[in-house]
């Protein structure tokens, strides 16, 4: 089970003035707040959390099926923070491990259950425009090909289905499926497949 999201900082900065007035105790619980006022880059830590809580909350929907986002019931801790990558933890009824992948223009992270150790493929994809259908379409395409690569199998055997709640799974040849999380924002996507 994966969850992931991705953040385009750039964006971010343009569309989310997390400095006004009553936004941040909407979104961060204290000690979260605590961590974004102490750290060297606060507008990277707020992605960054902002980024382990959606990835901890797709992959909560896919466990529960239960679609209540509420982001300050979602407490995140950082373990692990350098300037190219993060790891920590979500809170949120379980407890959901995170591993984030930090650069000057997005962070991207892949959430899954505490205590494990995951086998997945992660792939981010830059985009030239900011039209959301076509990212959505070429993330997709993408996904299929990857799904083929990793199944020695035609693309056309390969489909991207979702569940009753919009969950995405992929499947191959209509039987077999695979666990797969999807995001897109700005001017970048991003997809997980569990392995």
């Amino acid at each position: 089970m994966i969850g992931n999201d991705i953040v385009d900082l750039e964006q971010a900065s343009r569309e989310s003035n997390w400095r006004r007035k009553g936004y941040i105790d909407k979104l961060f619980t204290r000690h979260e707040q605590q961590l974004i006022f102490g750290a060297p880059d606060p507008d990277r830590m707020v992605w960054l959390l902002w980024s382990m809580k959606e990835s901890a909350y797709k992959l909560a929907v896919r466990q529960t099926k239960n679609r209540a986002f509420a982001p300050v019931k979602l407490e995140c801790s950082v373990n692990v923070s350098a300037e190219a990558a993060a790891e920590g933890y979500v809170l949120y009824g379980e407890s959901y491990q995170t591993k984030s992948l930090i650069t000057s223009r997005y962070i991207a992270t892949v959430a899954f259950a505490a205590n494990t150790t995951p086998s997945y493929s992660q792939v981010i994809i830059p985009f030239d425009t900011a039209d959301y259908q076509r990212h959505s379409d070429l993330l997709r395409q993408k996904l299929r090909q990857h799904g083929s690569a990793l199944f020695q199998t035609s693309p056309h055997k390969i489909c991207i289905d979702k569940d009753s709640l919009g969950i995405p799974v992929l499947a191959i040849n209509n039987s077999a499926t695979l666990p797969v999380s999807i995001s897109h924002h700005g001017y970048y996507g991003a997809y997980v497949i569990g392995l």
